[in-house]
């Protein structure tokens, strides 16, 4: 796993997290539940120490199973020491609400007790670290589930027959190095096969750590699809060395469309192929795209069908505007957590094209959820390799 901070800084969070809880603790009202909950937010602490001693080693044994175990616990034990603040004032509210009613005398037997105020404040002060440690669990295992392949359908009502039924197997965001490894790539590939995909295209952050790169295009080469592979930047092949990654695309048989496109040729129709450059480094990104999208737009056929591959979904304005039909993004991987089959946070970024399908006129975009992530946590938002099918 990719560390999401260096060891320093990670430490510094770490001893914020149990600055956090010990407060907390020290407001809730003392009795079993603050017990219990000391002990729940005791025993990640001390694995998380754990795995940040064993990263501390600088062993190559050892200090990639520290980076692993210190974050990975580390993501349960952030959100359930912010969780204790809130339970701790409900618990102290509790207190100031009407008292239970006092136990039956000896020999006497009492009537059933009612619920009181005091009893649900003090349900609800427990339910909240209890849950929000539950939903980090899920998180976590969701985040390391495979991939699934959504076949998403975008209609044209003047589609080409050519194109009718055309497959576009989307590969985003795979971070490998980070989460994920060549290896679970490959098996996405040959559950992927058997869905026949014309075309493969990979819009940009495919891996983290370089070596995974080369070994990721040697295996998306390997299939083979009858209209070829293709890929386009994104802001990490800039982070982790655009002078690096650059010459290991061009080694490799998947050619890298960086502002240009390829004509291709489907029976009797065009199709105009585009990669958009990443904006990292080049100033306002929307204005860069702006710029980066008229490029790819300058050699397009006239008759074509345009679909242009950009990292980020911001790009499909500008992609809407110069006749694009559709744009293929990632970037954002939803917020990693979803409702209902949208980002969460869509309604608080209603401007941003967070993840699913969108339309501008003609244009259609789809922003998939990523196949890998920095920051392994997903809750209703999983790992998608889109299988993109156009239709009439």
């Amino acid at each position: 796993m990719w560390p999401l901070l260096p060891l320093p800084e990670t430490i510094a969070v770490f001893l914020v997290t149990v600055a956090v809880a010990v407060a907390a603790l020290a407001v809730f009202p003392r009795g079993a539940w603050r017990t219990r909950l000391a002990w729940t937010a005791a025993a990640p602490a001390g694995v998380t120490a754990l795995g940040l001693s064993l990263w501390a080693t600088g062993s190559p044994t050892f200090a990639g199973r520290g980076v692993w175990l210190s974050w990975h616990v580390l993501i349960l034990l952030a959100p359930l020491a912010v969780s204790l603040l809130p339970s701790a004032v409900l618990a102290r509210l509790s207190l100031r609400a009407a008292p239970a009613a006092p136990p039956p005398e000896r020999g006497r037997t009492s009537a059933p007790r009612r619920s009181t105020r005091r009893d649900l404040l003090g349900g609800v002060a427990a339910l909240i670290p209890v849950s929000t440690l539950g939903g980090g669990v899920r998180g976590l295992d969701n985040a390391s589930a495979p991939q699934r392949i959504p076949i998403v359908r975008m209609r044209y009502p003047d589609l080409h027959p050519d194109l009718e039924g055309l497959r576009i197997l989307q590969l985003s965001d795979l971070h490998l190095g980070a989460a994920m490894r060549a290896p679970d790539l490959e098996a996405l590939l040959e559950r992927a096969a058997a869905l026949e995909p014309d075309l493969i295209v990979l819009t940009g952050d495919v891996a983290d750590d370089l070596h995974e790169l080369e070994e990721a295009l040697r295996i998306v080469a390997r299939y083979r699809p009858r209209l070829g592979v293709f890929a386009a930047l994104g802001n990490h092949e800039y982070l982790h060395d655009i002078g690096a990654t650059r010459p290991i695309y061009e080694k490799s048989a998947v050619p890298l469309l960086v502002d240009r496109g390829v004509t291709l040729g489907v029976g009797a129709a065009t199709l105009y192929l585009a990669g958009a450059d990443d904006p990292i480094d080049k100033g306002e990104p929307r204005r860069f795209l702006a710029e980066a999208v008229a490029r790819c737009a300058a050699g397009a056929p006239g008759d074509a069908f345009r679909l242009l591959l950009c990292h980020r979904p911001e790009g499909f304005i500008p992609a809407s505007a110069h006749g694009f039909h559709l744009t293929l993004s990632g970037h954002t991987h939803g917020g990693q957590v979803g409702l209902l089959g949208v980002s969460a946070f869509q309604p608080l970024l209603p401007e941003q094209f967070l993840w699913g399908a969108y339309q501008r006129g003609g244009s259609r975009l789809y922003t998939t959820s990523g196949f890998g992530h920095w920051f392994p946590f997903r809750v209703g938002c999983p790992t998608e390799a889109p299988l993109i099918v156009l239709g009439r």
